[in-house]
């Protein structure tokens, strides 16, 4: 089994996935000063609900006993974990936007007077070459936070699957961006 992090190619898809979920309609609730609002389409209202499976790869000293269905790779056991009708809800929602927010800024320019700006294709490329361990920790915390891993067992995803998990957030739960969007702006 190949194991590889994140390429440029990987990095601008997920920017592309992005800008998707600006254009997408699904309402989300705004507070400002104890009134709520909603922001999108109304009659989108349905929970959804995704299913999310995540590759590991933990060294076999963390088990008494080898997981089930795991490989053995060397000095780690290498295993999937099913996540099973993933919703937000509020207090996960706050989670959630919170992690977002630490990564638009590696997508986005953040503007003096708050609007945001789409990075070129070289901006992008500059920004992936320069954020090193930042852009992958955010994405990292994201996917984490979503799918509630922890932080002992967040550091042994595997990182293609991160990004998969990551690009299918976006494509199940674009609101939660859109709702992120608007804190910057």
């Amino acid at each position: 089994m190949e194991e590889k992090g994140m390429k440029a190619a990987d990095f601008l898809a997920i920017s592309n996935n992005l800008k998707k979920t600006n254009e997408n309609d699904t309402p989300f609730a705004v507070v400002k000063d104890q009134e709520v609002s909603v922001i999108g389409d109304a009659n989108k209202t349905e929970v959804k609900k995704a299913d999310y499976s995540v590759r590991f790869r933990v060294p076999q000293t963390h088990f008494e006993q080898k997981p089930e269905g795991a490989k053995e790779v060397g000095s780690y056991y290498v295993f999937s974990v099913a996540f099973g009708d993933i919703t937000i809800t509020p207090r996960s929602d706050l989670r959630i936007v919170d992690a977002i927010m630490k990564i638009i800024p590696f997508f986005n320019k953040l503007k003096e007077n708050g609007d945001m700006e789409d990075f070129s294709k070289e901006e992008l490329l500059s920004v992936f070459v320069g954020a090193g361990d930042e852009i992958h920790l955010a994405i990292y915390n994201l996917v984490a936070t979503f799918l509630g891993i922890d932080d002992q067992m967040g550091e042994y995803m595997l990182p293609f699957s991160v990004i998969e998990n990551l690009n299918k957030i976006m494509e199940n739960h674009p609101e939660v961006f859109n709702e992120a969007d608007v804190f910057f702006g």
